[in-house]
């Protein structure tokens, strides 16, 4: 009786694993059918039971590695620097015109040096009376700077009417002044000989000088009084104001008027004494003479 029933039980196991393994069977292949795509096999068996196909995979192509991205890091900024020095630009010097130094006097030089040696026949009235000659680099005393660019000095008590060019004048002002002004230079005209339209030695050419001589007289002196001797010229004027006169300086500028008028009209001189004397007693209250090379 036992044996019967081990025998059985031993049966029951058999058919349970048997059972058991079908099923398994039956599920791996219910799963295989249920995923499989291309078996007809499968598609039969979905159908058969009733399983729904498989949606088709999504082949999702695979991503390239994302490119490294290059961190440029910025330079940190430099130390502040101090700014270049620019130098500011020198302010021009102020210019100067030869007419404005000559009504400065502060602005005369004392003396000046000869740039060319100066030999000059002396010429008054007709006659030669000899040389005067002054070697270069002699030194010049000022006596007085006009507007046109002539200078008055002395050389050995003798007075001459020089050209600023025949001095040197700018060498001197730009070391003295230099820093103050910088001056124009002066258009000194040489060529003024015999401009008027009569020579002296002609009876309209002495009219027309001893007109503007007067002329010239009357307006700087309110006198007329002129007359030339035989190696100089007299002036006879006084004048009303009490104020002090430097006669001699007076009679220097009739002489040089004098003999700039004369070169107008073709006359040869270049030197000239004068005198002036008291219109009533004939007292002689300054003279002088001047002596200008270019003449």
């Amino acid at each position: 009786m036992k044996k019967k029933k081990k025998l059985q039980r031993v049966a029951l196991l058999e058919t349970l694993l048997v059972s058991m393994l079908l099923g398994g069977v039956v599920v791996v292949v219910l799963v295989w059918a249920a995923k499989s795509e291309d078996s007809q096999l499968a598609a039969s068996i979905r159908q058969l039971i009733g399983i729904p196909a498989p949606e088709p995979a999504v082949v999702v192509a695979p991503q390239p590695a994302p490119t490294p991205q290059v961190v440029i890091e910025e330079a940190p900024p430099p130390a502040d620097e101090p700014e270049p020095f620019i130098a500011p630009e020198p302010e021009p010097i102020p210019q100067i015109t030869f007419a404005e130094v000559a009504a400065q006097k502060h602005l005369w030089p004392r003396q000046l040096t000869l740039k060319l040696s100066v030999q000059v026949l002396i010429r008054y009235n007709g006659k030669d009376y000899g040389y005067m000659e002054f070697p270069r680099g002699r030194t010049i005393l000022v006596d007085g700077v006009l507007a046109n660019g002539e200078i008055f000095c002395q050389i050995d008590g003798n007075y001459l009417s020089l050209s600023v060019y025949e001095t040197d004048f700018y060498g001197w002002f730009k070391a003295t002044h230099g820093e103050r002004y910088q001056i124009q230079p002066v258009v000194v005209d040489f060529g003024s000989r015999a401009t008027a339209p009569y020579k002296l030695g002609t009876e309209k050419g002495d009219a027309a000088f001893w007109a503007e001589m007067r002329i010239w007289c009357q307006q700087n002196y309110d006198s007329v009084s002129l007359s030339i001797e035989e190696d100089t010229l007299v002036f006879k004027w006084l004048p009303k104001e009490d104020a002090p006169i430097d006669f001699p300086s007076e009679a220097r500028e009739v002489a040089r008027n004098y003999l700039l008028k004369r070169a107008k009209y073709g006359g040869r001189e270049n030197y000239a004494a004068c005198e002036i004397r008291h219109p009533t007693t004939g007292e002689v209250l300054g003279a002088s003479a001047i002596f200008i090379p270019r003449l």
